[in-house]
């Protein structure tokens, strides 16, 4: 038993010590952030002894029965539920939080209980938002868990929604193809690229990124991939590392000990019965690109230009260095300077030649080597096209060499 002793003024005036049954799986993020919720309410002056099972094979149906014949007051569980435990719970008539997604049965039956999850709409609605910023791909997956979850195929359903509403076509790729390398290869392969795909959880994700880079795939140039549940033990030790979308765990944790300790205090059963909590949010790690708003990528652009034009890069190197499509590097860098980026690296070569011939004497043909064209007579063309005078006239009229 873990004992909390109570604090501040709620403790003064309501003090009674609760016995709570709590359950989680602590192996993963989600359950030891709920975890922390748990703590993060009882830190604010509440009393429970609380009898902790870490693991699905520690709860039994006799756990159950044993803590209720034994004076339980409460269960607080974080474990995927079976209908066969959510009957027990109903019998044993005990104030109950769960967090998982509601069961209409259970309700019915069961007026002590509530559930509590994360905000599905409001993971996805963040999912696309960071996906659609992120720059212009030629196909969009989603990946559900290999075991078929309910809550994988939730997520995917709403996914699919959301993105719908931007008018972007979502590909799901079913657990049964997850479960196969050779069909979820096959997928991966056969997608247009580049390709954004959101995985049902990081363990997905993870198995996503294993099969992009046996195949051949660069991330995220061809495949940018994203994950849910940021469990950092997966996300950052995977090569490069995953980025993951974030729910509000520690936040379920924290709703689902309030509202269990509002139904142990109260006579009646509560008027509201299924909470969602949301605030998700994307880590962004190497597996994705960065969103790309307009100046942010058109400065980016102009910072490689100048620093980069002399050597006779093309527009796909900077799109290459960016992690965008051209498309999409032209189109931002077009609005925010009013000139495309072919425009500015001639542009950064042009000045660098125009200021060696007027301030040195060098050779045009090295004129030509320092300023990224290795043919000295493609530039001399270029140049007169440019300037409607020859490289040797500019000099003769602008050169300041004593």
């Amino acid at each position: 038993m873990i004992h909390y002793m109570p604090m501040g003024n709620y403790a003064m005036r309501h003090h009674r010590t609760f016995r709570v049954l709590v359950t989680l799986i602590l192996s993963g993020v989600a359950g030891r952030k709920k975890l922390s919720g748990i703590y993060r309410f009882l830190s604010e002056g509440y009393d429970w002894d609380v009898d902790l099972v870490r693991t699905s094979e520690e709860l039994t149906a006799e756990r159950l029965k044993e803590a209720a014949r034994n004076g339980i007051d409460g269960f607080l569980t974080a474990m995927p539920e079976t209908r066969k435990f959510h009957h027990l719970y109903a019998s044993l008539g005990i104030p109950t939080a769960f967090t998982d997604f509601p069961n209409d049965q259970t309700l019915r039956e069961f007026p002590k209980c509530v559930f509590v999850m994360d905000d599905t709409r409001d993971i996805c609605r963040c999912t696309a938002s960071s996906i659609l910023s992120s720059g212009v791909f030629n196909s969009y997956l989603y990946v559900e868990d290999a075991s078929g979850s309910r809550w994988g195929r939730d997520r995917g359903n709403v996914f699919t929604a959301e993105m719908a509403k931007k008018g972007v076509k979502i590909v799901r790729i079913p657990p049964e193809c997850t479960a196969s390398q050779e069909e979820l290869t096959a997928a991966l392969l056969e997608c247009e690229k580049p390709a954004a795909v959101l995985a049902a959880h990081d363990d997905t994700a993870k198995t996503v990124l294993s099969v992009c880079r046996r195949a051949g795939l660069k991330i995220p140039a061809d495949v940018s991939i994203l994950g849910i549940g940021n469990d950092e033990d997966i996300c950052m030790h995977t090569v490069p590392m995953l980025s993951s979308v974030q729910p509000n765990f520690e936040e379920e944790g924290y709703r689902a000990a309030r509202e269990l300790q509002s139904m142990m205090l109260a006579k009646g059963n509560p008027a509201k019965r299924i909470f969602y909590c949301g605030g998700a949010e994307v880590v962004g790690r190497g597996t994705t690109r960065h969103p790309a708003n307009a100046a942010m990528l058109a400065h980016d652009a102009a910072t490689f230009i100048k620093e980069n034009a002399l050597r006779g890069i093309s527009a796909c190197d900077v799109a290459d260095h960016l992690k965008v499509s051209r498309r999409l590097m032209a189109l931002r860098f077009r609005e925010a300077t009013g000139t495309s980026v072919l425009q500015a690296i001639l542009e950064r070569r042009m000045g660098e030649v125009r200021r060696l011939l007027s301030s040195t004497d060098l050779p045009i043909s090295t004129v030509a080597v320092r300023c990224g064209y290795p043919n000295a007579n493609y530039l001399k063309n270029l140049f007169k096209r440019h300037f409607g005078m020859s490289m040797r006239e500019y000099r003769r009229s602008t050169t300041t060499i004593s």
